[in-house]
């Protein structure tokens, strides 16, 4: 199956879903206006999509924020480094069904996103990761005099009091309260604070 042909799947399993993967720094300079102008709304409620056969959550399936004033942010990683971010798509009256398997979407689940419900927006910044080249020997501590650049890795959501990492998990979306550094070794890193400005921004 093409990207194509599952992007297409994926829309219909989603009611009123319009996705738009792009690169993840041209989709943050295309949209950098209006996710600023985010800054001072207050989040009523952070919406994933929930498995409820297994009672789980589902991070195959977006996160949708809804802010004051009936805005909802739809957010989605695919890939290596492909964001979609749409606005006003999802019907969250109709639940998902993934694989042809009826899901539900749930509120303030998990724990980081009921952290930051009812709390304002206050800034974004973006999280990378290093690449190395393909002979690199990643097996120990990563060799970061060997760092070739950096990738995307998510999207740093400040509120007041608390901060959201929506990152991503080779094609599922991740919500974290803060970097992983178990995972990452600590070398995710911050940068890019109130997102990138120009096509300077290209890792």
């Amino acid at each position: 199956m093409n990207a194509a042909d599952e992007t297409q799947r994926w829309d219909q399993a989603i009611s009123g879903w319009h996705s738009d993967f792009t690169g993840a720094p041209a989709q943050l300079r295309a949209q950098r206006s209006r996710l600023l102008a985010l800054v001072g709304r207050r989040l009523q409620a952070g919406w994933v999509g929930w498995d409820p056969e297994r009672d789980r959550w589902q991070p195959i399936l977006p996160l949708v924020l809804v802010f004051d004033g009936d805005i909802q942010l739809e957010l989605a990683w695919q890939g290596w480094d492909d964001l979609s971010i749409t606005w006003n798509t999802i019907d969250l009256t109709t639940p998902p069904t993934p694989a042809g398997r009826p899901h539900a979407w749930r509120s303030s689940q998990p724990p980081p996103l009921a952290a930051v419900q009812g709390r304002v927006l206050t800034g974004w910044a973006v999280t990378e990761s290093p690449y190395f080249d393909s002979g690199a020997d990643l097996t120990g501590d990563l060799p970061m005099h060997e760092v070739k650049g950096w990738l995307t890795h998510g999207l740093w959501i400040e509120f007041a009091g608390t901060d959201l990492h929506v990152h991503n998990g080779a094609d599922t979306t991740l919500i974290a309260a803060g970097l992983d550094h178990r995972a990452d070794q600590g070398h995710v890193r911050l940068a890019h604070h109130q997102l990138p400005v120009d096509a300077a921004y290209c890792s």
